[in-house]
């Protein structure tokens, strides 16, 4: 009965969401309890059967998404307008600047600071996964479930922070975990 309810939790999560966001404004209760539900069916299959609960609580919420949009893609109206035609970003009618180094600085720190300081905390669990009695294998297998997660979390906050100064501390209070287990390899 409990993966039944951890297949459902998520399901009745997306729902839960769906009515928040529908509203003319959001609701902040009913977002929340969307999203409790959603972790609780996470906790519910994990709990039941590990991995694998998580899995197919997972699928839940994801069916539950999917057959949400199916609908409002079948009952939305039909515009009557067109879209806009989009311009190249070269081929514009302002001599405003392109701004190219700021966004390739952005690049550079969503995509390879970001990445790196990631992979950095995702040693950092790995490490402590070790010293805490877990096997490589496991230590191994939560590194790579944590690297996606902080990466996708850094890039975000580092893309809706606007000032540069702030980007890079989000990027270096990311590193500190860090130091201590390069600190500790270096030293004998």
């Amino acid at each position: 009965m409990p993966i039944i309810a951890a297949i459902l939790a998520p399901a009745c999560g997306v729902a839960v969401l769906r009515a928040a966001w529908s509203r003319a404004v959001r609701s902040v209760p009913l977002t929340s309890a969307g999203w409790v539900l959603i972790v609780a069916g996470a906790v519910l299959g994990a709990l039941r059967e590990g991995a694998w609960g998580v899995a197919v609580a997972a699928l839940g919420g994801m069916g539950a998404a999917a057959a949400a949009l199916g609908w409002a893609t079948a009952t939305s109206p039909r515009g009557n307008r067109r879209a806009p035609r989009e311009r190249s970003i070269l081929a514009r009618d302002t001599d405003a600047p392109l701004r190219i180094g700021g966004r390739l600085l952005t690049f550079a720190l969503v995509a390879l600071g970001a990445a790196a300081a990631a992979t950095g905390l995702a040693l950092v669990v790995r490490a402590l996964a070790v010293r805490l009695g877990s096997s490589l294998a496991d230590a191994n297998a939560l590194t790579l479930f944590v690297l996606p997660l902080a990466w996708t979390t850094l890039a975000y906050l580092v893309l809706m922070t606007h000032d540069r100064r702030r980007q890079v501390r989000v990027l270096a209070l990311a590193v500190l975990p860090v130091l201590p287990l390069v600190a500790a390899s270096v030293v004998p």
